[in-house]
């Protein structure tokens, strides 16, 4: 019974003061991602997130965190099912597999388009899933090895994925 009394003292303790890694959140200021677009643009990385909502930064890091910063509420990357990278995405493939943010389970794709409308795309990728996904391409990248990514092309006033 001490050790009990103990234990919820000290959890009451450490969440008055802050240091307890959970944080209350109020769900109706969550903002939900489905589709996340990364284009790298010269030295930079615009994350684009559909209802034109885009940030920039120089790391696709920065360009996350401002992202949060400039959006009011709070942006849920782990529920995006699908990361689209424009090309071309020289360091892209590599920045979008470990950025940590991204649920590993997410399906990855290229596409030569400029950056599509990310709310469209991502109507028509529920019906087109990817066969390879951020873990898949974390794995290629470890071993050395170039991923295949499915490309994405704008065809008759839609979509076509290849690969």
């Amino acid at each position: 019974m001490k050790k009990l009394l103990f234990v919820l003292l000290a959890a009451g303790v450490l969440t008055a003061m802050g240091l307890l890694p959970f944080r209350a959140v109020d769900a109706s200021k969550l903002l939900p991602v489905k589709t996340v677009i990364v284009t790298k643009a010269g030295e930079e990385y615009v994350v684009d997130i559909g209802s034109g909502v885009r940030a920039v930064g120089d790391t696709l890091r920065q360009a996350l965190d401002r992202l949060r910063e400039e959006v009011s509420g709070q942006v849920f990357l782990p529920t995006a099912e699908q990361v689209i990278i424009t090309e071309p995405a020289e360091g892209a493939v590599e920045a979008v597999a470990e950025e940590t943010e991204f649920r590993p389970a997410a399906g990855i794709y290229l596409t030569p388009e400029p950056a599509p409308d990310a709310e469209a795309l991502g109507a028509y990728l529920d019906a087109h899933p990817s066969d390879v996904t951020i873990l898949d391409v974390r794995a290629a990248l470890a071993l050395g090895q170039r991923p295949a990514i499915p490309v994405i092309h704008a065809a008759d006033g839609g979509f076509r994925v290849d690969g």
